[in-house]
């Protein structure tokens, strides 16, 4: 599934033209809640971009950077280029990919699933979603994916958090999914079954990720301009 053609044309013209240049020429995959901030309506708070290495990441990063005369944070998960009141933007290095799909397929929840991209060969933008991408985003519905991938395991309960809280629901299945995911980091025979203990133990786990460089979707932590016809 990709996005609509009117959409695609709609993200990519509404990313700041340095940040849509530099993806273009580096090879860099944009995803996650740009694209479904700016397709609902809403202003997004930064754009994440993803890459192939932390080499070529950290490269686009101080370009950009310099370019802009912005100031670089840097953490275990992301290179961010922070400019005064221009939206900030993320190099995401903790996971690294080639193929815009592999990086789809990583984000937990559906409404997170959308990447696009620059086809050299082709010279035109590309997209993907998940195939309830849509549907989701309308009804404001969290749908865990079970992604595979090495996180923090409370990264996607917090993230439930920050969705509830801008009005997002999410139904028992998938609610299930999400506390599976930190029910597994539990050593169960070292805590034993006393229910504040348990409690203690899980928030420890969901205090061990930094709400601020989360990435979204897989979350760390907007101008706008043309592309295809």
């Amino acid at each position: 599934m990709a996005l609509t053609k009117e959409d695609l044309r709609f993200v990519v013209t509404r990313l700041p033209r340095d940040v849509r240049d530099l993806a273009r020429e580096h090879g860099l995959f944009i995803g996650g809640g740009f694209i479904r901030e700016t397709i609902a309506g809403n202003k997004p708070n930064d754009v994440d971009l993803f890459g192939p290495t932390k080499e070529v990441l950290g490269l686009a990063a101080e370009l950009i950077a310099e370019k802009r005369g912005a100031r670089i944070h840097k953490t275990d998960n992301a290179i961010t280029v922070l400019t005064g009141s221009r939206m900030p933007i993320q190099f995401i290095t903790r996971w690294l990919y080639s193929d815009p799909y592999k990086l789809l397929a990583e984000f937990d929840f559906t409404v997170c699933q959308a990447v696009i991209w620059f086809d050299k060969e082709g010279c035109l933008w590309k997209s993907a979603t998940s195939p309830t991408f849509y549907s989701d985003l309308a009804a404001r519905r969290l749908v865990y994916t079970y992604p595979q991938r090495e996180e923090d395991a409370g990264g996607s309960m917090l993230r439930v958090r920050k969705f509830l809280q801008r009005g997002y629901t999410i139904q028992a299945p998938s609610l299930g999914g999400v506390i599976a995911r930190i029910a597994r980091a539990v050593n169960w025979e070292k805590v034993g079954d006393d229910e504040q203990h348990v409690g203690r133990v899980i928030a420890g786990l969901l205090r061990e990720v930094d709400p601020l460089t989360i990435v979204d979707g897989l979350e760390p932590i907007d101008d706008h301009e043309s592309i295809n016809d």
